[in-house]
Parts: structure tokens; C-alpha cells; sequence
């Protein structure tokens, strides 16, 4: 058996080839530690996402591929976990580069009732006009109480007035065990928004856990043209997620699609393995 990875890295993707630049600006930080990284091509075009993989090889990167379906994020997020093989996982876009290595510090921090989210994302084209303000920092939440009394606060845009850089709740850090007790992502979310904070919420209403943030990114900028959102615009695809995960929240549901997920796609997913990578005696090769 092989010996498992300190982390697992979770990249979900459909015909993005933005995704070679974003893998080869992060395989320096990959490669320093034990880490996977699993990247899932949801419905996208094979060939490409080859093409992309054998460009930025490195040692623990391979490709998972579910074919002939529209994009989901959850899905794509729920198979490749399940495939992952590390005890820590960690969700990244397919557009975002680290700023620096923080993983093996933010992994620190999880303890046994924290989940972790990026802290800052900075954008590659950042806003040419910048309001001189004396706030620090301006937030959006929402806070949820059951009748339990159990208590979810998320954060839909945390932007900081200071360098320009906003929060990213959509990345994060968690302990598998606790990912597989709200079984997961809700696949049965689709287009954008919402998806990833609804896993936030669920993790503290059904677990109890808390959030941390922690670590800075830099997000490849670009227009809504190139997120797939099924013919609806953005705050539409958005509305709509919101108010399946109120209902969801209404009835006591704080569970997601992964079970149902993984065992639909057990047997028609794909493997993709990058060519080996040549490299010096005593060091591992690309591979499962």
C-alpha cells in the first residue's frame, strides 16, 4: 500500500487552460512536501485537459475525468475527494496561484473543530481606482441559529479597503472525517454560487466546527463569460442556489450529495495519469 500523502489538493475544472499556468506557478510549493494534487475535469473537452496535465507534470499530480455531463463544482469536489488519498483535503481553483507557502501552516491550525479559508485573494488585475477610506475592512454576512440553537456565520465578501484583496470562503481546508460526516458537497447545486458556503454552513450547524482564515492567493482575473452558468447570469444562478440551501436549512438537511455521487460515477469515471517525470535518484515520480 502506498504510504498516504500529507495532503490532498482538489481542483476542479472543465476547459480551462489557465489551469497549466496556475499548476506550474504552484508545483514549487507542491513538490516541497507530500502532497497530491487531484485535478477533475467535469464534462470537459479530454484532450485539453491531457494537454494541460503532461504540460505542468510533477511528482503526485494526476487527473480524474467525468465524461459527458455538464459542470458541477460539487460533484467534481465529491469525486475527487473520494479519490484523494490524504486525511486533509483542500479545495482550489482552478484559477488561483498561491502567494506563498502557508498550506503546512494552515494545516496547523485546523485542530480536531476548525475548518480553514483562504484569508486573502488578490486579483491579477487588480481595480485601477481605490477609494481612500478610513475603514479597514468592509463584511457581508449571514448568521444562522437553529432550533437547537445551533449557530452558522458566514461570510459572503469580506473585502479589505487597505491592498484591495477580498476573502475566499470557496477554498478550503479540512479534515476528510469531517467532510464525509455532512457527506460532503450538494451536487444537486449547480451553476455558481453558494455551493461552497453552503458546505461552510453545514460544518457548523451539523458539526459544530469554526472557521479560520488563513493564507494569500491571486486569482487570474477574468469576466463571467469564462465560469459556466448553464445560460443564467451570475445573481440568477446564485438566487437560485441560496434558496435550495434555505429549504434545505428550513427542514433540518444539513447533508450533502457525496455517497449518491461517488456511487454514480464509481464505475464511469476516468483515471488520467501525466507522463512520468524524470528526476533524480531517491526522488519520487508522478504517479498514483
Amino acid at each position: 500500500m502506498p504510504v498516504r500523502p500529507e495532503l490532498s489538493i482538489v481542483i476542479p475544472w472543465k476547459d480551462r487552460p489557465e489551469l497549466g499556468v496556475t499548476l506550474k506557478r504552484n508545483r514549487r510549493f507542491f513538490a516541497a512536501h507530500d502532497y497530491e494534487v487531484v485535478a477533475v475535469n467535469c464534462g470537459g473537452d479530454p484532450a485539453l485537459f491531457r494537454e494541460v496535465l503532461n504540460a505542468a507534470r510533477f511528482p503526485g499530480l494526476r487527473g480524474v475525468e467525468l465524461p459527458d455531463t455538464p459542470f458541477n463544482k460539487s460533484l467534481a469536489l465529491n469525486v475527487g475527494a473520494s479519490d484523494a488519498r490524504a486525511d486533509h483535503l483542500f479545495f482550489l481553483d482552478t484559477d488561483v496561484v498561491l502567494k506563498s507557502d502557508f498550506l503546512e501552516a494552515a494545516r496547523g491550525q485546523l485542530g480536531r473543530k476548525h475548518f480553514i479559508t483562504v484569508d486573502r485573494v488578490f486579483e491579477s488585475e487588480p481595480a485601477t481606482e481605490r477609494r481612500d477610506s478610513k475603514l479597514r475592512e468592509l463584511a457581508y454576512a449571514v448568521h444562522f441559529v437553529d432550533e437547537q440553537g445551533r449557530e452558522a456565520r458566514v461570510e459572503t465578501n469580506r473585502v479589505h479597503l487597505g491592498d484591495g484583496s477580498r476573502s475566499g470562503p470557496g477554498m478550503v481546508l479540512l479534515r476528510r472525517k469531517h467532510f464525509e460526516a455532512v457527506n460532503g458537497m450538494n451536487s444537486d447545486l449547480a451553476g455558481w454560487g453558494w455551493e461552497d458556503l453552503d458546505l461552510l454552513v453545514r460544518l457548523q450547524l451539523e458539526l459544530g466546527l469554526t472557521q479560520r482564515r488563513h493564507g494569500d492567493v491571486l486569482h487570474l482575473t477574468h469576466g463571467d463569460d469564462r465560469r459556466d452558468l448553464g445560460g443564467q447570469t451570475r445573481a440568477q444562478s446564485e438566487h437560485l442556489n441560496l434558496a435550495r440551501c434555505l429549504e434545505s436549512y428550513h427542514q433540518g438537511h444539513y447533508w450533502g450529495t457525496r455517497v449518491d455521487d461517488v456511487t454514480t460515477w464509481k464505475a464511469r469515471q476516468v483515471a488520467v495519469t501525466p507522463a512520468p517525470v524524470r528526476g533524480s535518484a531517491g526522488r519520487r515520480t508522478a504517479g498514483p
